[in-house]
Protein backbone atom coordinates (compact mmCIF):
# COMPACT_ATOMS: atom_id res chain seq x y z
CA UNK A 1 0.00 0.00 0.00
CA UNK A 2 1.31 3.53 -0.86
CA UNK A 3 -0.35 5.89 1.24
CA UNK A 4 -0.11 9.95 0.44
CA UNK A 5 -1.25 12.13 3.37
CA UNK A 6 -2.24 15.64 2.54
CA UNK A 7 -3.54 18.66 5.13
CA UNK A 8 -6.28 20.65 4.25
CA UNK A 9 -5.51 24.30 2.79
CA UNK A 10 -4.96 27.06 4.69
CA UNK A 11 -7.54 29.20 7.05
CA UNK A 12 -7.80 32.54 8.38
CA UNK A 13 -7.50 31.03 12.31
CA UNK A 14 -4.67 28.95 11.23
CA UNK A 15 -2.88 31.61 9.80
CA UNK A 16 -3.27 34.14 12.56
CA UNK A 17 -2.27 31.17 14.77
CA UNK A 18 -5.52 30.23 16.60
CA UNK A 19 -7.39 26.95 17.18
CA UNK A 20 -9.94 27.16 14.40
CA UNK A 21 -13.29 25.84 14.74
CA UNK A 22 -14.88 22.89 12.70
CA UNK A 23 -16.77 25.41 10.63
CA UNK A 24 -13.90 27.58 9.82
CA UNK A 25 -13.38 27.60 5.70
CA UNK A 26 -10.23 27.83 3.65
CA UNK A 27 -9.25 31.81 2.99
CA UNK A 28 -7.94 32.32 -0.58
CA UNK A 29 -4.36 31.60 -0.11
CA UNK A 30 -5.85 28.05 1.21
CA UNK A 31 -7.75 28.02 -2.04
CA UNK A 32 -5.18 28.20 -4.01
CA UNK A 33 -2.70 25.86 -2.14
CA UNK A 34 -5.93 23.17 -2.61
CA UNK A 35 -5.66 24.14 -6.40
CA UNK A 36 -1.87 23.87 -6.67
CA UNK A 37 -1.67 20.67 -5.11
CA UNK A 38 -4.48 18.91 -7.26
CA UNK A 39 -2.30 19.54 -10.50
CA UNK A 40 0.61 17.21 -8.41
CA UNK A 41 -2.22 15.10 -7.03
CA UNK A 42 -3.58 14.33 -10.82
CA UNK A 43 0.24 12.84 -11.31
CA UNK A 44 0.00 10.08 -8.87
CA UNK A 45 -2.22 6.77 -9.91
CA UNK A 46 -4.33 7.13 -6.66
CA UNK A 47 -7.29 4.39 -6.65
CA UNK A 48 -8.81 5.05 -3.44
CA UNK A 49 -9.52 9.04 -1.08
CA UNK A 50 -10.89 9.04 2.62
CA UNK A 51 -10.76 12.12 3.33
CA UNK A 52 -11.90 14.18 6.72
CA UNK A 53 -15.96 14.66 7.67
CA UNK A 54 -14.42 18.59 8.46
CA UNK A 55 -15.85 21.15 5.99
CA UNK A 56 -12.37 22.39 5.19
CA UNK A 57 -10.83 19.24 4.43
CA UNK A 58 -13.79 18.13 2.07
CA UNK A 59 -13.69 21.64 0.09
CA UNK A 60 -9.59 21.10 0.01
CA UNK A 61 -10.75 17.67 -2.36
CA UNK A 62 -13.50 19.54 -3.63
CA UNK A 63 -10.70 21.71 -5.12
CA UNK A 64 -8.18 19.04 -6.71
CA UNK A 65 -10.43 18.27 -10.03
CA UNK A 66 -9.60 14.83 -9.76
CA UNK A 67 -10.54 11.76 -11.63
CA UNK A 68 -14.44 11.72 -11.13
CA UNK A 69 -13.70 7.92 -10.59
CA UNK A 70 -11.62 7.53 -7.82
CA UNK A 71 -14.04 6.21 -5.00
CA UNK A 72 -13.83 9.34 -1.81
CA UNK A 73 -14.74 7.71 1.63
CA UNK A 74 -15.65 10.35 4.14
CA UNK A 75 -14.10 8.65 6.98
CA UNK A 76 -14.82 9.76 10.70
CA UNK A 77 -11.11 8.71 11.95
CA UNK A 78 -9.70 10.75 10.17
CA UNK A 79 -11.24 14.02 11.56
CA UNK A 80 -8.93 16.83 13.01
CA UNK A 81 -8.60 16.28 17.27
CA UNK A 82 -12.07 17.60 18.87
CA UNK A 83 -10.28 20.26 21.07
CA UNK A 84 -13.24 21.09 22.98
CA UNK A 85 -12.53 23.98 24.69
CA UNK A 86 -9.58 25.49 23.41
CA UNK A 87 -11.55 26.27 19.78
CA UNK A 88 -10.17 29.65 19.34
CA UNK A 89 -7.79 29.88 21.51
CA UNK A 90 -4.46 31.34 20.44
CA UNK A 91 -1.77 28.81 20.24
CA UNK A 92 0.72 31.66 22.15
CA UNK A 93 -1.72 30.53 24.99
CA UNK A 94 -1.14 26.78 25.66
CA UNK A 95 2.07 25.07 25.90
CA UNK A 96 1.85 23.72 22.25
CA UNK A 97 4.28 20.62 22.67
CA UNK A 98 2.29 18.73 25.70
CA UNK A 99 -1.07 20.17 24.06
CA UNK A 100 -0.27 18.40 20.53
CA UNK A 101 2.67 15.99 21.67
CA UNK A 102 2.35 12.87 20.95
CA UNK A 103 4.52 11.79 23.92
CA UNK A 104 2.48 13.43 26.51
CA UNK A 105 0.17 12.26 29.14
CA UNK A 106 -0.90 15.68 29.84
CA UNK A 107 -4.79 15.77 29.38
CA UNK A 108 -6.86 18.77 28.95
CA UNK A 109 -9.99 18.89 30.11
CA UNK A 110 -12.84 18.48 27.34
CA UNK A 111 -10.28 17.85 24.35
CA UNK A 112 -9.38 14.65 22.92
CA UNK A 113 -5.66 13.61 23.86
CA UNK A 114 -3.19 13.23 21.18
CA UNK A 115 -2.98 9.53 22.12
CA UNK A 116 -6.38 8.76 21.50
CA UNK A 117 -5.99 10.55 18.01
CA UNK A 118 -2.60 8.85 16.76
CA UNK A 119 -4.15 5.57 18.10
CA UNK A 120 -7.58 6.08 16.11
CA UNK A 121 -5.67 7.16 12.77
CA UNK A 122 -2.71 4.16 13.64
CA UNK A 123 -6.00 1.38 13.96
CA UNK A 124 -7.10 2.77 10.91
CA UNK A 125 -4.33 2.76 8.70
CA UNK A 126 -3.91 -0.82 10.29
CA UNK A 127 -6.55 -2.10 8.58
CA UNK A 128 -5.69 -0.63 4.97
CA UNK A 129 -2.91 -2.22 5.42
CA UNK A 130 -4.72 -5.67 5.45
CA UNK A 131 -8.16 -4.21 3.50
CA UNK A 132 -6.35 -2.29 0.75
CA UNK A 133 -2.53 -3.67 0.64
CA UNK A 134 -2.41 -3.15 -2.98
CA UNK A 135 -3.89 0.18 -3.38
CA UNK A 136 -2.52 3.75 -3.47
CA UNK A 137 -4.27 5.12 -1.20
CA UNK A 138 -4.97 9.24 -0.77
CA UNK A 139 -5.65 11.21 3.03
CA UNK A 140 -7.67 14.52 3.05
CA UNK A 141 -7.19 15.38 6.52
CA UNK A 142 -6.05 17.77 8.99
CA UNK A 143 -2.56 18.19 10.83
CA UNK A 144 -2.07 16.59 13.98
CA UNK A 145 1.11 17.88 14.48
CA UNK A 146 3.81 19.20 12.83
CA UNK A 147 3.15 17.17 9.78
CA UNK A 148 1.69 19.92 7.20
CA UNK A 149 2.65 18.54 4.02
CA UNK A 150 2.51 15.81 1.72
CA UNK A 151 3.49 12.59 3.53
CA UNK A 152 3.83 9.30 1.86
CA UNK A 153 4.11 6.43 3.57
Amino acid sequence: MNLYAIRHGETNMGKNKVIATEEEPLNHNGKQQAIKLGKELNQLDIDLIFCSPIERAKHTLALFDLDKNIPIIIENRLKERDVGIYEKVPFANLDWEKFWGYGSDLKYPEAESMKHVYQRVANFIDELKVKEADKNILFVTHRWHHASYLLVF
